[in-house]
Order: structure tokens, then C-alpha cells, then sequence
């Protein structure tokens, strides 16, 4: 059995530690430093300033004799907390700067600033609650463990999956909406009807897919649909909460909509890539009062009319479509997406006109026929 202990040590004393190379970050099996981004390290030192809790560091131990004095002294190895270390301490040795866009921290009530500033630049409040910030250290003891039971220990430590951009995001834009998201993600629409793969739900694509619908139908300037900027969108909704809710019902009714016009698994214009079009038209079917059967009609014609790939410039009338024009390579650029959009959009009104034009041409010729033949149902034809 492995043995191990933990202690509570404060960033300054580890930093110590490190400075007279009793904490050590080369162990064989750990990777290189510096592998976090500017925003993962400022995330990091506002959780420390802000007194969050952050996740334990865990050494192997071993009594190494010091090459000057021949003294024998323990020598702790960084198995994992490594990226936090090192940003913490590069930090305080004035390293880097924080990123413009952080929040304020508050300590004991007080706001402090430490949006885009130095270590040296901060608060004495600020850099006091971050040097004396306590750390747990789990140490093991590397006289009583194989090094195959800490290659084993360090790959289980390192084998979680890392949070996507919409796992990351929905983490910040608040409780509320996150539960709002996670409520809606699970209508049968989405479950049921809905194309994503089961790899997608666990990585919440399909959350992201709503919320390029809602972004897309927006008043904001995105330059593409990828997570990155579908997660960026997301955090604004508390700086904007009325025009949010706002969208989020207008989604909320085009997901019942849809309830309406399935009944089993759309296998292609329910797609991830489709799916978002597929919200924003049915937000204009509501608008325009088009009938769930209509909607409904419309569906297969589209479909197959998307699978013919003929690339051609359909009129406003046509019921012929270039949408795959907008699908493949590069998919998640803006102008493909708006195309997809657009396209989807323009089609179905096509269609509706269409089905319009017929209804009031076979009005018209009942009309004509009934004046020249009145309502004598034993006129042959």
C-alpha cells in the first residue's frame, strides 16, 4: 500500500522550498512547463487572490544527500500541481501580467483591481492573500513505492478529459442560465429527434448548438460558430439578461415547434451542423404563422432537393437550393453559416408561396368551374 501524508504549506513557503531546491519539478515522468495560456494563468492567481479552493499538489519524497554539505534532506518531486506552481511562483517573480479582461477580487468586503497588472503592481491586500494562500501537499514517501506504482498514481492523476470551451464557459455564465441550458438540452427534440452523437452530448455540443442559434439570431458580431466564440458569446449573457431571455423563449417555442413536426430520429437536417438552421427557421415559421403540416410538407422536399448537390443560384422562388454550397470545409466561418441560414430560410418561404399559389389556382379554377357549371354535382367531366 502506498503510503501517504498531507500538509498545508503557503505559497510563499513553497516558494522557499523551491528556491533551496527542496520542491523540485523534474521529476522523469512530468511534462514541460509552461503548457497553460495567459488567461488559464490569470484564471488561476484570481482564484488565489479571491481565496477559491484550489485542487491539492501531490510529491514523492525522497532523502537525497546535498552535494556541498553531505547532509541528508528530504527532497519533495511535483507529481502533479505542477502548472499551478510554476504559475503561481513565476507570478510573484513578476513573470507575467494578468489579462485585462479579469475580474475585481473582493477581501474582507474591499473590491481590489488586478485586471492587467504585475505581481509588484497588485495591492499589499492582494499580494498578502496570495503568498499566504495555503496549499495542500499530498507527499508520498518514495522509499516504500515502485517506480511502476508512480508512473501508474501519475497516469491515473492525469487521465481526466479536459473541459471543452462550452464546459468551461458554462461554468461562468452563472447558475440561472446554466440550468436554463441544461433543461432545455434535455427536450426529446434534442434526445430523441435530434442527430448528435453520443460523444457530442458528453461534450455538450448540443448546448453549444442551441446557443449558436440564439447567437446567430442576435444583435452580435461573431466572426464564426466555433466553440471558442459560441463559449465568448455565453458569457455576456449577465451583462444582458432582458434581450437574453428574450431569445431564449423565442428558442424555447422553435424547440416545441419541432416537438410538433417529428416523431422519430431526423438523421440529416438534424445534424450538429444543421441543427442550429434548423431552430432559427422554425423561429421563422412562428413569425410568419407557417402551419406545423406545412413545416412538416416542406421537410422531405427541402431534404432531397439539399442531397441532389447541384450548384446553381435558385431564385427567389425556387425549389431548388444550393444550401450544400455552405456545408464541408470551413463550415464553422461566418459566411457559411449565414448561408446555411439564409438558405434553409429562403427555401421554406419558397415553399410556402408555392403551396400558397397552388391553393389560390385551384380556388380560382373551382370558382371558374362552378361559374360556368354552377354546383350540379352530376356534371361529368
Amino acid at each position: 500500500m502506498i503510503e501517504i501524508s498531507n500538509n498545508g504549506w503557503s505559497v510563499k513557503q513553497l516558494g522557499k522550498m523551491t528556491e533551496n531546491g527542496k520542491l523540485r519539478y523534474d521529476y522523469p515522468i512530468q511534462r514541460a512547463g509552461g503548457q497553460w495560456n495567459r488567461e488559464q494563468q490569470s484564471y488561476l492567481v484570481h482564484s488565489v487572490a479571491s481565496n477559491f479552493p484550489i485542487p491539492p499538489i501531490y510529491t514523492v519524497v525522497y532523502n537525497e544527500r546535498h552535494e556541498d554539505t553531505d547532509e541528508i534532506t528530504p527532497v519533495r518531486y511535483v507529481l502533479d500541481g505542477k502548472q499551478r506552481l510554476t504559475t503561481l511562483l513565476d507570478y510573484i517573480n513578476g513573470d507575467y501580467a494578468t489579462i485585462e479582461s479579469l475580474d475585481e477580487v473582493y477581501i474582507e468586503g474591499t473590491k481590489f483591481e488586478i485586471a492587467g497588472k504585475f505581481f509588484e503592481d497588485l495591492d499589499e491586500e492582494v499580494q498578502d492573500a496570495i503568498v499566504s494562500k495555503t496549499l495542500t501537499l499530498y507527499t508520498i514517501k518514495g522509499e516504500f513505492v515502485t517506480d511502476e506504482e508512480i508512473e501508474d498514481l501519475f497516469f491515473r492523476m492525469n487521465n481526466g478529459t479536459q473541459l471543452t470551451k462550452q464546459q468551461q464557459a458554462k461554468a461562468k455564465m452563472g447558475v440561472e442560465w446554466a440550468k436554463r441550458l441544461q433543461e432545455m438540452s434535455e427536450h426529446r427534440v434534442i434526445t430523441e429527434f435530434a442527430a448528435f452523437s453520443k460523444a457530442q452530448i458528453n461534450g455538450e455540443k448540443h448546448i453549444s448548438a442551441i446557443l449558436q442559434a440564439m447567437m446567430m439570431l442576435d444583435d452580435y458580431d461573431y466572426k464564426n460558430v466555433s466553440e471558442r466564440v459560441i463559449a465568448d458569446y455565453s458569457l455576456i449573457f449577465k451583462e444582458d439578461e432582458e434581450n437574453k431571455m428574450a431569445l431564449f423563449q423565442k428558442i424555447e417555442e422553435a424547440i416545441q415547434y419541432l416537438d410538433r413536426v417529428f416523431d422519430e430520429k431526423e438523421k440529416v437536417l438534424m445534424k450538429k451542423v444543421h441543427f442550429p438552421m434548423m431552430l432559427t427557421t422554425a423561429c421563422l415559421a412562428i413569425e410568419n404563422q407557417i402551419s406545423v403540416p406545412d413545416f412538416k410538407n416542406w421537410l422531405p422536399i427541402f431534404k432531397e432537393e439539399f442531397k441532389k448537390k447541384e450548384e446553381e443560384t435558385p431564385t427567389e422562388m425556387s425549389l431548388s437550393t444550393n444550401y450544400f454550397v455552405y456545408t464541408g470545409k470551413g463550415s464553422t466561418d461566418r459566411e457559411k453559416a449565414d448561408g446555411r441560414m439564409n438558405e434553409m430560410a429562403r427555401h421554406l418561404k419558397a415553399y410556402c408561396r408555392s403551396v400558397t399559389f397552388n391553393e389560390q389556382a385551384d380556388a380560382l379554377a373551382q370558382e371558374s368551374y362552378e361559374n360556368t357549371f354552377g354546383n350540379d354535382k352530376d356534371v361529368p367531366f
